[in-house]
Formats: structure tokens, C-alpha cells, sequence
């Protein structure tokens, strides 16, 4: 049950991913920090269509549908500004027109490796209220991690964050760019979802994000940037600029 007047996180799982994406990571926090609410947003039953069906029908209902959502929070002292949005990929974008229809009241949105086809990149491309900026929130934080293939190459967010210099292929993915190839699919969407395992990661209230805040990667890698703390899931951070971080392969990964 939502606590009235407390800030709230809502988790929006991914295109062909299922409710339990983000339930793990919902259920540690919300035992860990009982001041705020933690809530996943369940669309399962819509999420396994063709993606162009996805991004022109679906999206924009779910996300007309979590802005009537969000404003009803208001009836519990949940102002829209209390409120954040989580979503990867797709839904990355979904939550940005969310936020756009409360008008840039949304709190924070958290996107992770939000999607470069039909968006930022390519032929055919959504209308700019489709799209993430850094008006369709107080404070946008943007995760990249399969730059230059499924992920956008433009930084979106106020605070930009890129895991392993957001490039595609992942070093975690090396045996699949052996086996299949850097431009198969099931390599780039290895890339694409390690961004959202290690951000699940950052989901243990005992974890730590240490990111080191760059003008670039080059920069990065030479040892010429101090280490610096990233945000959490939370609204409660505003430093704006690009965040780096080198990863392990294996959990926390951090």
C-alpha cells in the first residue's frame, strides 16, 4: 500500500521483459528505506508485441495512462515532483512522454540505455514529445551502455553516466562478439541489458555507485578526472554533466 507523503519510486519494466525485471531491486529497497514507496509498474501482457506496434500504439497509451496515475498521487500528498520514473530501453522513452505530459513536473525520471533506433537515430524518427530530454523532468539521469547499436548516441539527461564508456560490445560480452559477431543481435542486446543489471546492482541499499565525473572517456581512461559519487534512485542528487564508470563481469559489478 502507498504511504501517503512520502516521494515514489515507480519501476517500468522493459519491451519483452516481464513485471519480475525490476521486482527484486523494488523489494530490498522498500525494506531497506521504508520512507519512500517502491512500486513496479506491470504492462507484461502488452510488452511482446512487434516493436513498431510497441512504439506507436502501446507506449503512448501506457504512457498517458502513468500520467493520469502519477497526478492521482496527488490525492495521497504525492505531488508529481515527489515522483520517479525508472525505464530502460523503449521505456526509457515511455517515461520521458510521461513526463512530458505532466508538463517537466515529473520529479526524476532514471533511464537506462534508452533506445537509439526510431528515436534518436535512423530514417524514420518519433516526434520530440516521444522522445527523452532533459525537460521532461526536474532531473533526468541517463544510463548507456550499447552506444553506436541499440543504444542512443546522444547524451539525454542533465547527468550522463556511461558504463565502460557506454560502448558497444560490453567486455562482458565478449563471448557472444567471438561466437556471432559485434552487430548480431543477441550481442547487442547483451550490451544493452548489462547497463540494467548493474543498475540493479546499485538496488542494495549496501552498494555504493562511484563514478568519476569527465569532459570525456579519453579523459577518463588517462587518470586526469577525480573519482566522484553518482546518484541513487532517488531525486535527491543534481550534479549535471558525464559520469564514467569501468565495470567487472560479475555481480555486484561495481
Amino acid at each position: 500500500m502507498l504511504q501517503e507523503n512520502r516521494s515514489t519510486v515507480l519501476f517500468v519494466h522493459g519491451w519483452l521483459q516481464s513485471k519480475l525485471q525490476f521486482a527484486e531491486g523494488a523489494k530490498r529497497l522498500a525494506l531497506a528505506v521504508t520512507e519512500r514507496n517502491y512500486c513496479v509498474v506491470d504492462f507484461e501482457p502488452l510488452a511482446t508485441v512487434e516493436l513498431p506496434l510497441f512504439i506507436n500504439q502501446i507506449s503512448p497509451r501506457i504512457a498517458t495512462y502513468l500520467a493520469g496515475f502519477v497526478q492521482s498521487l496527488s490525492a495521497i500528498d504525492i505531488p508529481p515532483e515527489q515522483v520517479t520514473l525508472v525505464g530502460e530501453g523503449v521505456t526509457a522513452h515511455l517515461v520521458a512522454h510521461t513526463g512530458y505530459i505532466l508538463a517537466g513536473h515529473l520529479g526524476s525520471i532514471i533511464a537506462l540505455d534508452p533506445l537509439g533506433p526510431f528515436y534518436t537515430v535512423g530514417p524514420i524518427l518519433q516526434r520530440p514529445q516521444f522522445t527523452l530530454d532533459p525537460s521532461d523532468a526536474r532531473f533526468v539521469q541517463v544510463w548507456y551502455s550499447s552506444i553506436g547499436q541499440l543504444g542512443s548516441p546522444i547524451p539525454l539527461g542533465h547527468q550522463n553516466i556511461y558504463v565502460n564508456g557506454g560502448l558497444h560490445p560490453q567486455r562482458c560480452c565478449t563471448c557472444l562478439t567471438k561466437e556471432f559477431g559485434a552487430s548480431n543481435l543477441l550481442t547487442q542486446l547483451c550490451s544493452h541489458y548489462f547497463v540494467v543489471e548493474v543498475f540493479k546492482a546499485t538496488l542494495d541499499p549496501g552498494t555504493d555507485l562511484l563514478a568519476t565525473k569527465c569532459h570525456s572517456y579519453k579523459h577518463f581512461l588517462a587518470g586526469r578526472c577525480p573519482m566522484y559519487p553518482t546518484t541513487r534512485v532517488t531525486n535527491d542528487g543534481t550534479d549535471a554533466g558525464s559520469f564514467y564508470l569501468q565495470t567487472s563481469c560479475k555481480p555486484p559489478f561495481l
